[in-house]
């Protein structure tokens, strides 16, 4: 059984905020109640020195006598409140005695102190202990009091009402925070989900083919906007690839009807007897045929390297040496164009496919003989960055548009269509070239701007480096 993404989302919202509100109210209670009792202790204390002080301010010097109306009074208000009276003189003899007065009473706050805090806080396993104080009169000790009361703490009726408001508060708190919550997480995951199913909807249209629908949303949520982008830009991708794949069409159609056309018109003015069949026109007859066979061959190795089944059959190779081999290839073009070429940089060698690395060389050379223009030049460096070997291969010639830099290394895709037709070629050598280099573990990349040249960077792993990531 499926479940929306909405009502997960909205559950586990939900879940989220009661376990969150409850542990809030669990941790608010346990700190709230640990600083009341802190509160209740701490006043406990105060209330029993107020009790010494005021004792003390009923004593007379003069006659030695203590006020016992007044301590009666007092005594008795303190009893209610929890708390056991007996004032001594300074021989340790009774003046005032809580429990001599009226045992019974002082028996039943004692015992009622004890049952409540007993039921409500069983854990403090508390009893009623006494305290000694001093009670002096002008800087002399006069007498001792001894007040009783149940420790470590008791709370009167008015701190037990206090305490069940605020956990009333706690749970009205804590209800309504849940409530809200659900409210919340229902509202925010439609809020979510409706991007989403706007790109469900969208794919199934691209998947259908039409790569001209577009998600329009403005959403602040990063994840969804680059979401909804990435849909958008994926529907641009396989538009450009679809117009890639039609003119990929084309251009084969015609890098194959040329050769065919000619080869068929040699071939039937022949058999009609309208034309010898001298070695000359065989010859032309085998070119053409030549170039079907390279095309052939470079639409099958393009196959290979990017499926990943290129085999490798890696030695020690000096790149150096093997960019001067590449380039005495091309001494005739150059000569020809006049351009001056340049090989710099240390010995480096690397352990790679040699005849795969010399097609990439090839590649880049040809295309910087074939697009700069006479009297130019090519400059070929190499050397070591960041752990890598490295080899550029730079020039002087027509450049290429700064957004056409990365789809260079597309199949078929040519910057300057007409030109390329005039200079020849299939489209597929740079493909062919990031193909060899990535399957060694290595990066290639462009350079360029109109009229300022081109540089072509490959970067390879040294023996001993790390794969580098394409």
């Amino acid at each position: 059984m499926k479940v929306r993404l909405r009502t997960v989302i909205a559950a586990g919202f939900a879940l989220l905020v009661v376990v969150t509100v409850l542990l809030a109210s669990l941790l608010s209670g346990v700190f709230l109640r640990r600083e009341f009792e802190a509160y209740v202790t701490a006043q406990q204390k105060s209330e029993a020195d107020e009790l010494a002080q005021a004792i003390a301010s009923h004593y007379s010097p003069e006659n030695g006598g203590w006020n016992i109306d007044y301590i009666h009074c007092m005594g008795m208000y303190a009893l209610k409140d929890g708390y056991v009276l007996r004032l001594m003189d300074r021989e340790g003899q009774t003046v005032w005695d809580a429990e001599n007065h009226d045992m019974a009473l002082c028996r039943k706050i004692m015992n009622t102190i004890r049952l409540r805090m007993q039921e409500t806080h069983p854990e403090l396993d508390g009893d009623f202990i006494s305290a000694r104080y001093e009670v002096k009169g002008e800087g002399e000790v006069v007498g001792y009091l001894e007040i009783s009361y149940y420790t470590p703490y008791f709370m009167d009726e008015n701190d037990f009402q206090f305490a069940k408001a605020a956990n009333r508060i706690l749970s009205v708190a804590g209800g309504v925070s849940l409530l809200l919550a659900l409210g919340l997480g229902i509202v925010l995951a439609g809020r979510i989900t409706k991007p989403l199913s706007g790109v469900v909807t969208v794919s199934k249209r691209i998947s259908d083919g039409n790569y001209g629908v577009r998600i329009e949303t403005e959403r602040r949520v990063a994840e969804l906007h680059e979401l909804t982008d990435s849909v958008n830009r994926m529907a641009a991708s396989l538009r450009e690839q679809e117009v890639l794949r039609k003119q990929m069409t084309a251009d084969i159609a015609h890098e194959l009807r040329t050769p065919v056309a000619n080869v068929s018109s040699y071939l039937e003015l022949m058999l009609d007897g309208a034309m010898e069949p001298t070695p000359e026109r065989i010859e032309n007859c085998y070119q053409e045929l030549g170039r079907l066979a390279a095309l052939i061959a470079d639409l099958e190795r393009l196959e290979q390297e990017e499926t990943g089944e290129l085999v490798l059959r890696k030695e020690a190779v000096e790149l150096r040496e093997l960019a001067e081999h590449v380039i005495g290839a091309f001494a005739t073009q150059i000569q020809e164009k006049d351009l001056k070429i340049t090989v710099t940089g240390a010995p480096i060698s690397v352990e790679a496919d040699p005849g795969r690395l010399r097609q990439v060389l090839v590649n880049l050379i040809s295309n910087a003989v074939k697009y700069t223009d006479s009297g130019g030049w090519i400059a070929v460096e190499v050397g070591e960055q960041n752990g890598c070997a490295v080899i550029d291969v730079a020039d002087s010639g027509i450049g290429i548009p700064k957004e056409d830099t990365e789809r260079v290394f597309e199949r078929f895709y040519r910057t300057d269509k007409s030109r390329a037709r005039k200079t020849g070629g299939t489209g597929i050598g740079l493909s062919i070239a990031r193909a060899i280099v990535q399957a060694h573990g290595g990066t290639i990349s462009c350079e360029s701007e109109p009229g300022q040249g081109s540089r072509f960077k490959i970067s390879l792993p040294s023996p001993g480096g790390k794969r580098l990531t394409p």
